[in-house]
């Protein structure tokens, strides 16, 4: 059991200690803090055999390691996608080291994690990208957290900046007739990837790892995509990697135009050395495109935000459409694309007014005849 001693008032230093012994029994290390005040010293005691009960004790000195070095322990250990990992360690060298590095992992606090996010927003990150850096971090925290180095993870307790879902203007994407000339001045080896962004929804690097064999009976069932990214050692390559938001051997199904079979020989779509391309070789392609054509700067990924007013404006269930845009939840479609659904205000009032005819004051009934 934890002791709470009293020095004496004309002891030097704090008049308060507490003497406790790890978890362990016996044999476990002694260890002892000081105190200014009898109530705190009582409530940490408390706290050290509450905390050695439900087994969520921490050893005070086992946070005390650089948050440096922890992160290139945690790096080296960790399992994870190489895409993953690359990400993470870029994320932490260049934007939270320089910053926290030096502080060990039981130092920072949810201060220095807001101060941190108000340093990336100041810096120009937009809040996806805030967002994305503090995945990763909290990873790392929460890593620390398991094992017992640390009490809680500073990132989930730190206040993120908002991060609210813009809805997607549908009067700022691109014509059919911009798309159809987007698709042919691209050249015939990516035309393909046009229109299975327009026709399908898909992101760029799912149309990058579309296989002849993966259309059947006008569905397309996306397996893969592309993404290019450094290993633990080597440059950086393109390779194949499961879809956003699923696992290795996970698929989407999306249905497409029976007409796509007209590109079947030319799937999947390579560079033009015949190897893997990646979506950054796309976007540059597209660029210079766009440029030729002096259209507006459009995105790549407004062919997907075309797919989504398309189908949505012509009365597509939204629930559909989110399981085939592949997003991970509902309420991102909805927060994105809801304004789209017009046709149903159409039909909510055709629904009301053929239930309620008949029952209806005769000045509002005169007023539905006419």
């Amino acid at each position: 059991m934890a002791t709470v001693l009293d020095k004496g008032a004309d002891a030097p230093g704090k008049r308060w200690v507490v003497r406790y012994r790890e978890p362990g029994g016996r044999s476990a290390q002694q260890r002892q803090k000081s105190f200014d005040r009898k109530k705190d010293a009582v409530d940490f005691a408390t706290k050290v055999e509450n905390d050695k009960r439900e087994n969520t004790y921490v050893d005070p000195t086992a946070g005390k390691v650089p948050l440096r070095r922890y992160a290139d322990d945690w790096l080296n250990a960790v399992v994870m996608s190489d895409g993953t990992l690359e990400s993470y360690e870029r994320i932490l060298r260049l934007h939270v080291l320089p910053h926290l590095g030096r502080k060990t992992i039981a130092q920072v606090t949810a201060a220095d994690v807001e101060e941190l996010y108000a340093r990336w927003a100041k810096g120009g990150a937009k809040p996806n990208t805030i967002d994305a850096r503090s995945i990763a971090l909290s990873s790392l925290f929460s890593h620390a957290v398991r094992h017992k180095r640390i009490a809680n993870n500073p990132v989930k307790e730190a206040e993120k900046p908002d991060n609210s879902v813009v809805p997607v203007d549908e009067r700022s994407l691109p014509s059919l007739e911009e798309i159809k000339a987007i698709a042919h001045t691209i050249g015939p080896r990516l035309e393909p990837t046009v229109w299975l962004m327009a026709c399908g929804g898909l992101r760029i690097g799912e149309s990058l790892g579309v296989f002849p064999e993966d259309f059947q009976d006008g569905m397309l069932r996306l397996r893969r995509q592309v993404v290019r990214y450094r290993g633990r050692d080597g440059p950086y390559v393109a390779r194949y990697a499961p879809l956003k938001h699923r696992k290795e051997g996970e698929w989407r199904d999306v249905p497409v135009p029976e007409y796509f079979a007209a590109f079947a020989d030319r799937f999947p779509i390579l560079n033009q050395q015949g190897g893997m391309t990646y979506p950054g070789l796309v976007r540059a392609s597209w660029d210079r495109t766009i440029k030729r054509l002096g259209l507006r700067e459009y995105k790549p990924h407004d062919l997907r935000h075309k797919w989504a007013t398309v189908t949505l404006t012509n009365g597509v269930s939204i629930h559909e459409v989110s399981r085939w845009l592949g997003h991970r939840s509902i309420k991102v479609t909805v927060d994105r694309y809801g304004h789209l659904t017009q046709d149903g205000r159409e039909r909510c009032r055709q629904v009301v007014a053929a239930t309620f005819e008949g029952y209806l004051p005769e000045e509002l009934s005169v007023g539905l005849a006419a």
